[in-house]
C-alpha cells in the first residue's frame, strides 16, 4: 500500500461528468494547487472531453482508468467531479491489468463511489472517499484547512494502525457558486450544529463509505460491496428527500444487503433536500422495523464542505456516548 508522499505523481481523470471542459479556469486551480502542495499532476487524455452527457465515450473513460493504473509512476488518481454513468465503464475496466499494479490509492465520492467499490472488490484497489478536483482541490482562495488536515491522515498513515479519531467542524457551506464565472470569493460559512444521535449505542466493523444512489446501482452486479460486518457512512446530495433515502434503503433491505450492517452514519444533507433528523428516524423505522445499531447523523462527509476523508475496509468503531467515531488506518 502506498502513503502519498512529496512529489509524487497524481493523476487525475474524468469517469463520470463533463465539467472540467466547461470550467478549464477551475481545472487548472486545482492542478496548480496540488502541485503547490509538493505534487506532481499527469491529466488523463480524455479528462475534459465532451460525450453529451459525459467526460468522453465508455471506452474512452475506461482507457484513462487503465492506463493510469499501468502507469507505474502514478501513485494517487483523483477524480474531477461525480455525476451519473460511472457504471458505464465497469465492464471495460482491466480489473487483471490492475490487480497488478494496485498499490495505488483512488479517490473521490458521490458517482466515484462505483469506482472506488468496484476496484477495491475485484482488484483489491485502495479506495478512499474524500476530495476531488473541481469542487474541493480547486476551491477559492484554496482548498479548506479542515478538509486538507483530514485528507492528509488518511492518505499519508495508511497501513500504519494509526488510531484517527473523526474531527467535528465547526463551519459548513453548501453555497453553490458558478464555477469560472463568479467562484473568486470565498464562500459563506454557516455554524456547524455538530453529529446528531439517531440511535444510541457502540459498534464495530468494516468502514464501507459510499453515495446512497449509487450503492443501489450496483445491487445485483459483480461489483457490490459486501456488507457483511459492515458499518455504512451513506452520504447524498440536494436532490434526494427523505422518501427517495427511504425508498433505496428499501431497496437495499428487501435485496438482503442490510440484514448483517452494524451501524450507519449519514454525513450532513443538504438543506435543499428538506431532511431532519426526525425524518431519518422515521424513515428507519419504516426499514428495520427495530433498529437495534448505532445510528449517526449530520458527519462532516460527502456533498458537504469542508469535508473528512474516508477509507474503504479499514476498522472502525462507533460510540454514540462518547460522541466517537475512530478508524484504525
Amino acid at each position: 500500500m502506498h502513503n502519498l508522499k512529496d512529489g509524487d505523481l497524481i493523476g487525475i481523470i474524468s469517469p463520470s461528468a463533463p465539467i472540467s471542459a466547461f470550467c478549464p479556469r477551475r481545472l487548472d486551480r486545482g492542478i496548480k494547487y496540488l502541485e503547490k502542495l509538493g505534487f506532481r499532476v499527469l491529466l488523463g487524455k480524455h479528462v475534459s472531453a465532451v460525450n453529451r452527457f459525459t467526460a468522453g465515450t465508455p471506452q474512452e473513460r475506461a482507457d484513462d482508468i487503465n492506463f493510469m493504473f499501468n502507469n507505474s509512476d502514478a501513485k494517487a488518481i483523483i477524480v474531477t467531479i461525480g455525476g451519473y454513468n460511472a457504471n458505464d465503464v465497469l465492464d471495460l475496466i482491466d480489473y487483471e491489468l490492475i490487480k497488478k499494479n494496485n498499490n495505488k490509492l483512488l479517490i473521490g465520492y458521490s458517482d466515484a463511489s462505483l469506482l472506488l467499490h468496484a476496484l477495491y472488490k475485484k482488484s483489491g484497489v485502495r479506495g478512499i472517499m474524500g476530495p476531488m478536483i473541481l469542487p474541493q482541490f480547486a476551491e477559492y482562495p484554496e482548498m479548506q484547512k479542515f478538509s486538507l488536515n483530514s485528507f492528509f491522515e488518511v492518505v499519508k498513515n495508511l497501513g500504519k494502525n494509526k488510531v484517527y479519531e473523526l474531527p467535528k467542524a465547526e463551519e459548513y457551506t453548501e453555497e453553490m457558486l458558478l464555477w469560472d464565472q463568479e467562484d473568486i470569493k470565498s464562500r459563506e460559512m454557516k455554524k456547524n450544529s455538530g453529529w446528531e444521535i439517531i440511535f444510541s449505542g457502540k459498534a464495530s466493523g468494516r468502514l464501507v463509505p459510499t453515495n446512497l444512489n449509487t450503492l443501489c446501482k450496483l445491487i445485483g452486479t459483480p461489483y457490490m460491496p459486501d456488507l457483511e460486518g459492515a458499518i455504512l457512512f451513506l452520504e447524498d446530495d440536494g436532490d434526494e428527500s427523505a422518501a427517495t433515502i427511504q425508498r433505496m434503503l428499501q431497496h437495499l433491505k428487501q435485496a438482503g444487503q442490510l440484514d448483517w450492517i452494524k451501524g450507519i452514519v449519514f454525513g450532513r444533507f443538504q438543506e435543499k433536500s428538506e431532511i431532519t433528523n426526525d425524518d431519518i428516524k422515521f424513515l428507519l423505522g419504516n426499514v428495520f422495523n427495530e433498529v437495534s445499531f448505532p445510528v449517526i447523523s449530520n458527519v462532516d462527509f460527502g456533498h458537504t464542505d469542508p469535508m473528512i476523508t474516508l477509507p474503504i475496509g479499514n476498522s472502525v468503531s462507533i460510540s454514540t456516548q462518547l460522541s466517537q467515531i475512530k478508524i484504525t488506518l
